[in-house]
């Protein structure tokens, strides 16, 4: 008798096992499928990450070399097609140095169209938006209106890393303008600003002294 109840038990637990089998067993195998897939699907952009980057990397150095050949706009060319194929900092980077090796093929106003591209990209870092605003007058000086040149100087926050250079370059553009005085306050500023380079500091009171002095506060 016990043998037989033993025998009833088992088979019940069976019965049970394949309704719920029955029962559960799509969602089981749905689970399984979506799992595999995601883990394959990982591994997929894990490779492709790779594989893009290491095509940039090997895109971006075939430009560089070209600019050591001494070919800057076939440089700038292939900088330019790299930055709208590569992603996160080599696209970037390979602004900069598009608008580097036009500066170098004697290209200004293609420069510094590159420069305003980046500086008015919102999804670039706001130090380097800076930066291009910075570039584009620093290498347009010669041929900027002075209130095109000081409308991307104001643009620059007063927070950022170029902050000072930029107090230099705005003095540089007022004296191109015409206005000494106001080229005077820039430099006064600039000389007595603490934080600033000492470098920035000592050219402020040079180009001070040239001009009759610091403004008296």
């Amino acid at each position: 008798m016990a043998d037989f109840i033993d025998e009833v038990d088992e088979e019940v637990r069976r019965e049970r096992m394949q309704s719920l089998w029955k029962r559960w067993s799509p969602l089981i195998i749905a689970a399984v499928i979506l799992l595999l897939a995601a883990v394959g699907g990982w591994q997929f952009w894990q490779n492709y990450r790779a594989d893009r980057a290491a095509a940039a990397s090997a895109a971006f150095t075939a430009a560089l070399n070209e600019a050591q050949a001494g070919k800057p706009l076939d440089a700038a060319k292939s900088f330019g097609e790299l930055a709208g194929t590569a992603g996160g900092g080599y696209a970037v980077l390979s602004r900069f140095q598009q608008a580097a090796n036009l500066i170098e093929g004697k290209d200004v106003a293609g420069a510094i169209k590159a420069y305003d591209a980046i500086a008015a990209d919102s999804a670039v870092d706001g130090r380097l938006r800076d930066l291009a605003r910075y570039l584009a007058v620093a290498h347009g000086l010669d041929t900027l209106a002075p209130a095109d040149a000081k409308q991307r100087l104001d643009a620059v926050s007063a927070g950022s890393p170029w902050a000072a250079s930029v107090t230099e370059l705005k003095a540089l553009v007022a004296l191109k303008a015409g206005d000494r005085d106001a080229a005077r306050k820039l430099l006064t500023g600039l000389a007595d600003d603490a934080v600033a380079p000492a470098g920035l500091r000592g050219r402020a009171a040079e180009m001070l002294a040239a001009l009759g002095g610091p403004v008296q506060q």
